[in-house]
């Protein structure tokens, strides 16, 4: 591994682009998490915010303190050889479906953009994530290095024009279904961050080289990077709530308001996200399989990448809304077990 990627800012980006997805990117998880919950969920926001910092940095702390930087042994050491094995196989099936639902959305959005065909597309995406898993970990990490900046700049500055051209007023409440998990602005954050967290938990441990590490700079920056990218969306989605009604995709609607320019962009920032984001989650399901049984990775990759297809025949929307929130039970314990180890590790030092 290169040692850029020790760098706190060069870690900051690879975790925010762990995170960063068709759902986040699309305005369609901002606007169901924290937009329909008004003023509340501006701080629903921040308490997200703040709890993937905390995450990260018990996780690097975790790391560079018993000197390990592989996921197999980071989940071992944190919960137990058998509740590992256990957490990991509900851990790596909804990584699996995040793998499968980035296929969806990257196939929906070139075949309505462009009308490539659907299954095509799909297949296309499948076959360039396979190639990037070849490249190992350095490439996954690489390649969020890369395009996270470029996904963080260009998500910021199409949510600050939004807003600036904004037809309602700020903080407006949008209409929401009942939803336990999304029942108020806090419970509906933690439900965010836990099933989003699940990634990162695999990847992360692999940056960190030197028990000398800092680990709380990377985590912090982490933070304020998701704050302000975040907060972006948050204040152009809640400003045009009229024009994202009814709306899969509510980013592309902005976009498509401020014409083709502005929405080309779009779509290609929300293709990066949707690419980088499936290439994490797929090698970190071969990685979970491969470090737990042993399997062939070059035919897992292929088993991987061909089952993806076949999943991603589903369709993105369903994806979001359904099927993700069932996962965030499951991330939330995972997070709430390393968060108990950093504590206690912190209380013998």
């Amino acid at each position: 591994m290169e040692k850029t990627s020790s760098l706190p800012i060069t870690k900051a980006f690879i975790y925010v682009g762990i995170i960063l997805g068709a759902g986040f990117a699309s305005g369609a998880e901002i606007r169901a998490y924290f937009v329909e919950f008004g003023i509340g969920g501006f701080f629903g926001l921040v308490l997200a915010c703040a709890l993937f910092s905390l995450g990260g940095w018990a996780i690097w702390h975790i790391c560079a303190v018993k000197g390990i930087n592989d996921y197999k042994s980071f989940m071992d050491i944190t919960m137990g050889v058998h509740l590992a094995k256990i957490m990991e196989a509900v851990l790596g099936l909804f990584m699996f479906i995040i793998f499968a639902a980035m296929l969806a959305a990257t196939g929906a959005a070139l075949n309505e953009s462009f009308g490539l065909n659907y299954l095509l597309s799909v297949c296309i995406v499948a076959v360039v994530c396979f190639f990037t898993f070849l490249f190992g970990m350095s490439g996954i990490i690489k390649l969020n290095a890369y395009i996270s900046p470029i996904l963080i700049a260009g998500c910021i500055f199409i949510g600050i024009l939004t807003f600036v051209m904004r037809v309602e007023p700020v903080f407006a409440v949008a209409e929401r279904s009942a939803d336990l998990l999304r029942a108020n602005w806090y419970i509906s954050a933690v439900t965010y961050v836990g099933y989003n967290i699940i990634g990162a938990v695999v990847i992360l441990p692999s940056l960190v080289q030197s028990s000398k590490e800092k680990t709380l700079k990377p985590s912090l920056l982490s933070g304020v990077i998701l704050l302000a990218l975040g907060f972006s969306l948050y204040l152009s989605l809640s400003a045009n709530l009229v024009l994202i009604e009814n709306t899969q995709i509510p980013m592309l609607a902005l976009a498509i308001s401020h014409g083709t320019i502005i929405t080309y962009i779009f779509m290609l920032l929300f293709l990066a996200a949707c690419f980088t984001t499936a290439a994490t989650n797929g090698y970190a399901v071969a990685e979970t399989i491969n470090g737990r049984y042993g399997v062939n990775k070059i035919l897992l990759k292929i088993l991987i990448c061909i089952l993806g297809i076949l999943a991603a025949l589903m369709g993105f929307s369903n994806f979001v809304r359904v099927i993700y929130p069932l996962f965030a039970i499951a991330g939330l314990i995972e997070i709430i077990l390393i968060i108990k180890y950093f504590i206690a590790l912190k209380l013998k030092m």
